[in-house]
């Protein structure tokens, strides 16, 4: 008799590493479980997932994925979104298809030798011939395995229009790719990111890498490849100084080596032989600008200019992407009143052009043609002119302050981030607990309750972000209960950008009372450690009535992947200054960035994490979490957080 209508596949006989255990119990068990326990595993796949996200383990997040698709159609879920995901990394729409209709029999009852097993990268006439052979087959007999990826890599390109990395290998010092087809040049993008002690050659070109990421060392280079998402090969060279790279593409390998000293001796002799006659005429300020019109290779998108921010005497260009020096052309003027220095590289302005003034100094921006931003920096008296490229941003001004322009933007995130953007981010702050529900308890009288505690820290993180310019808003300001469901429905109706939750820890017993310390936050996923499952016990059980609103269906559909992404990343950024700024007065155990399922943060349409402050139950951390002399530091570590994930996610 037939128990389960579903899809069910062995994929592919190789290692998963650390997953591989996981899939196997999946793969064994999953078919013959109840569903109680076909839940716990749909919902550990979705926490693999997360992981393999996270990792940018491209061949497990694939595997991952069609699980979730089968999981999802047993437990009649929704799962569009694996679907599409699948599509991105090169899945055809028939094996996704094939996947949801595919019928397995009890295998209590066919107890079968052999495990069916089908590629879910096999092609659509071959579906169609084992769909006619299973009509003239007894239904019992094994189904043939299908070719995989490697054997058809050419059909394979023709459908999804995808190259494969095949393989990789270090021949003497250089590194070959073995592709499923040819690659051209123009197909690669190519960026240089040149710092001091710290160059990288960056390459990106349309395609699935087979593997894994690998990583080849040379004498005085290494090279990384990597699937940097679903759609991209990353080809990333380092090294201590700038070096030559090359590329050749010949016979479908691309082969990456340094460029011999000798071939680059001549290529330098040539270009100073055909530069000579400009140079001849060419004043020597305008000979840097010959040099710096010269276009930085590979790049394609066009350069962004966000935002600008006004500093001491400079402004800040906040950048969509890194700009280097070679693309930076800047030279002087000088007309019957002022001096100037003329800036510009190719770029696109957001907004209209500004003007800036400083005294009697002037820096106006604007966009000069099409293609081109310039920044004319103008005074009645000659100067020297400022430049310093740091991450996404260039920072230009006049040489009398120059210390004070770089101690300034080497301070925090926050100077740099424009007031305008900050106005315009809405953060929802969660103090958690509140009115009959107190929380954990610090002591035996019942007088030091979290409830109280992180109301305090809650507001204290309030204020310190308005001063920075955001917008904050409180799901409580005073003593008051409120439903968890309520929580992330009043960010979602408010359009919140950030969900940050403020709780205290408590140690299980009076035991582990004296020794459980430590600062650590949490964003959403099913638990994995059983550190993390208590955190989650201890924080849920405030709200019984809320746990039938939270059905299977809201558990099993609140992870999305980029949300997940985007609060694990805050996550970190938290953290870390919360440690930085506390450090400099507290010792302070750091207990970590966790994934936890914590209640309140589900159905948030937002990134969301919650932070356990420290342990209300420890002897002096518990003291010490309900100071308001920590509590304010503890608020400047978190905003400086929030300013850290803005920063690098704008």
């Amino acid at each position: 008799m037939i128990k389960f209508l579903f899809c069910f596949f062995v994929f592919f006989n190789f290692c998963f590493g650390a997953y591989e255990k996981e899939l196997d119990n999946f793969d064994n068990n999953f078919i013959t479980s109840k569903a109680d326990a076909q839940i716990k595993f749909h919902q550990q796949l979705k926490s693999l997932y997360i992981q393999s996200v996270i990792n940018e383990d491209e061949k497990t997040k694939i595997e991952l994925l069609k699980r979730l698709i089968i999981s999802s159609n047993v437990l009649n879920l929704d799962d569009r979104s694996y679907a599409e995901e699948l599509k991105e990394s090169g899945v055809s729409q028939s094996s996704i298809n094939a996947l949801r209709k595919a019928v397995i029999k009890d295998k209590k009852r066919n107890n079968p030798p052999n495990n069916t097993e089908i590629s879910t990268f096999s092609q659509t006439q071959s579906q169609k011939n084992i769909s006619k052979e299973k009509k003239d087959q007894d239904v019992n007999k094994k189904v043939e395995k299908k070719p995989q990826v490697q054997n058809s890599s050419l059909d394979t390109k023709k459908e999804n229009d995808k190259i494969y990395v095949l393989s990789s290998n270090k021949i003497s010092q250089s590194v070959e790719l073995k592709l499923n087809t040819n690659l051209n040049e123009k197909d690669v993008k190519s960026f240089v990111l040149d710092e001091k002690g710290n160059f990288r050659h960056i390459s990106d070109f349309n395609g699935v890498l087979e593997g894994g990421k690998k990583e080849y060392k040379m004498d005085d280079y290494r090279v990384v490849i990597s699937q940097y998402n679903p759609k991209t090969i990353r080809i990333v060279i380092y090294a201590k100084e700038r070096i030559p790279i090359v590329f050749d593409f010949n016979d479908k390998k691309l082969k990456i080596s340094k460029q011999s000293s000798t071939v680059l001796k001549t290529a330098k002799k040539e270009t100073m032989q055909k530069d000579l006659p400009k140079k001849q005429e060419i004043k020597s300020v305008k000979t840097q600008n010959s040099q710096d019109k010269k276009p930085k290779q590979g790049r394609k998108d066009p350069l962004y200019v966000l935002d600008v921010d006004k500093i001491s005497n400079a402004v800040i260009l906040n950048l969509s992407d890194t700009l280097s020096d070679d693309e930076i052309s800047i030279f002087s003027s000088k007309d019957q009143k002022f001096f100037r220095q003329i800036v510009s590289f190719k770029g696109i302005l957001e907004g209209n052009r500004k003007n800036f003034t400083f005294g009697k100094n002037n820096i106006t921006i604007t966009q000069y043609n099409p293609k081109t931003v310039r920044i004319v920096l103008s005074s009645l008296k000659e100067f020297d002119i400022s430049k310093n490229l740091e991450n996404k941003s260039l920072t230009l001004g006049f040489q009398k302050d120059s210390k004070k322009i770089s101690n300034k933007n080497n301070n925090n995130n926050k100077n740099i981030l424009n007031s305008n953007f900050k106005s315009r981010k809405i953060i929802v702050i969660d103090a958690g607990h509140g009115g009959k529900d107190s929380g954990a308890l610090g002591n035996k009288q019942g007088t030091l309750k979290e409830k109280n505690v992180v109301l305090s820290t809650a507001l204290k993180l309030g204020s310190e972000l308005k001063k920075r310019g955001y917008r904050v808003l409180y799901t409580r300001s005073t003593d008051q209960f409120i439903n968890l469901r309520d929580r992330t429905k009043f960010a979602n109706d408010k359009r919140a950008d950030l969900f940050i939750s403020v709780h205290a820890n408590a140690a299980p017993n009076a035991k582990k009372a004296k020794s459980a310390e430590g600062v650590e936050t949490f964003f959403l996923s099913p638990a994995r450690s059983e550190r993390s499952k208590k955190a989650a016990e201890k924080e849920n059980q405030g709200d019984f009535e809320e746990i039938n609103y939270f059905s299977k269906q809201s558990i099993l559909n609140f992870l999305n992947r980029e949300k997940i992404v985007a609060s694990n990343k805050l996550a970190i950024d938290v953290q870390k200054n919360i440690l930085t700024q506390t450090r400099k007065k507290y010792k302070i155990v750091d207990g970590g960035v966790r994934e936890a399922p914590f209640w309140v943060l589900v159905g948030a349409q937002m990134p969301a994490i919650l932070i356990e402050i420290g342990y209300i139950t420890h002897p002096s951390e518990g003291q010490r979490i309900a100071s308001k002399n920590f509590q304010d530091i503890l608020a400047k570590g978190i905003a400086d957080g929030v300013d850290s994930y803005f920063y690098h996610n704008r």
